[in-house]
């Protein structure tokens, strides 16, 4: 991204703002609008924040209106993205032609590391699942499709379990419905599984660089249909839970086998970490997990996304900081660092290849010489 404009977004009442094609150093103090700048960059990529699912939330004051427009720098190409809320309404133009929202979503691609995501190892297992599917639809699009038809499969299934109906009459309603659960569910087990497999081979490797080697981390899909990966094998054991757990689905009313039950376990050290690991340990896997996640994209599209590391030096000691500016520093990626404390110390592996800006109360000014941006 070469430059960002910003009109009444969050606290933003107007702002232009010239970024570098390396790393951007967003510093100032807490609460006066860093996060607020990297999330109007993942918006414009997106077409929604990383913080809420309420676009009004994002129109500062006055009135409920914000407007974005961001140049973006694509294969030799300068494309102009545009974006526009009024009251409920939302206007995506990029180079002049209307767009319909998230048709874009795999032009500019994007990935943010913000403090939330620690919830994706403290919260339970329904955080993790979102985390896969998200990953996983923005890497294979059949597998969101897959994803999809599962969900209406199992809401039409919980909603037959639900109606009073005598045992022989249920079970010859369920049978089709049994069958498609099945065959969604397994497609959807079997791309959890081989992105979980990528992820994990490239996690590891920056997790162990970030602890100086002296740590290991490991994935592992936790099933309620477990089975190999030959999917014939996966789709018998299936319908063999489903009639084991007939008795117990239309007591409960709910389906109790299949992928929308199914976790990701995060190990570290041989160890849960939701249960044994440090606050910097978690913090670690989580970052690990984050720019993974940019290393499958860049391996799929042959460019690295841009990222987005929201307060990453927080509670990391100064070698896990200076192995975060060292990695940036070796890869060909537009990055955006939001920061609280200084990082002088640690920008000496940049050499001349970022730009700092720092923030005060809704405005941005470029620290080399002060002026607003």
């Amino acid at each position: 991204m070469e430059s960002l404009f910003l009109k009444n977004f969050r606290n933003y009442l107007q702002q232009q703002v010239y970024f570098h094609p390396r790393v951007n150093i967003i510093s100032g103090e807490n609460g006066f609008g860093k996060t607020n700048l990297i999330e109007a960059v993942y918006y414009l990529s997106v077409t929604r924040s990383f913080r809420t699912s309420n676009d009004h939330e994002l129109a500062g004051f006055p009135g409920r209106f914000f407007f974005i427009k961001g140049l973006f720098s694509k294969d030799e190409d300068k494309h102009l993205l545009q974006i526009s809320y009024n009251e409920n309404q939302l206007k995506v133009i990029i180079d002049n032609d209307r767009k319909k929202r998230f048709d874009h979503l795999c032009l500019f691609p994007v990935v943010v590391f913000s403090p939330d995501d620690l919830l994706i190892i403290r919260e339970g297992p329904a955080t993790r699942r979102r985390f896969i599917n998200l990953h996983v639809s923005r890497l294979n699009q059949y597998y969101f499709q897959e994803l999809r038809s599962y969900h209406r499969v199992l809401l039409q299934r919980n909603k037959l379990l639900k109606e009073k109906k005598n045992r022989r009459d249920l079970e010859k309603l369920l049978e089709p419905w049994d069958d498609s659960l099945i065959d969604h569910g397994c497609t959807v087990i079997r791309l959890r599984k081989e992105m979980i497999r990528l992820l994990a081979k490239e996690a590891t490797p920056f997790f162990s660089r970030m602890t100086g080697q002296q740590e290991e981390l490991s994935l592992e899909y936790i099933g309620s249909v477990d089975s190999e990966e030959d999917n014939a094998d996966l789709q018998l054991l299936f319908r063999e839970l489903l009639l084991k757990k007939r008795e117990v689905e239309i007591r409960r009313q709910v389906t109790m086998v299949g992928p929308h039950l199914d976790d990701l376990s995060i190990i570290i050290d041989e160890k849960d970490s939701r249960k044994f690991s440090s606050q910097g340990q978690k913090r670690t896997a989580a970052l690990a997990l984050k720019i993974a996640e940019a290393k499958m994209l860049y391996k799929k599209n042959g460019k690295w996304p841009i990222l987005l590391l929201d307060d990453v030096f927080s509670e990391f000691d100064n070698k896990r900081k200076e192995r975060i500016i060292e990695f940036l520093s070796g890869i060909d990626s537009q990055c955006f660092l939001t920061s609280s404390i200084a990082l002088d110390p640690f920008l000496m592996e940049m050499a001349r290849n970022y730009k700092v800006f720092n923030v005060q109360r809704g405005v941005v000014r470029d620290e080399k010489d002060g002026d607003s941006c």
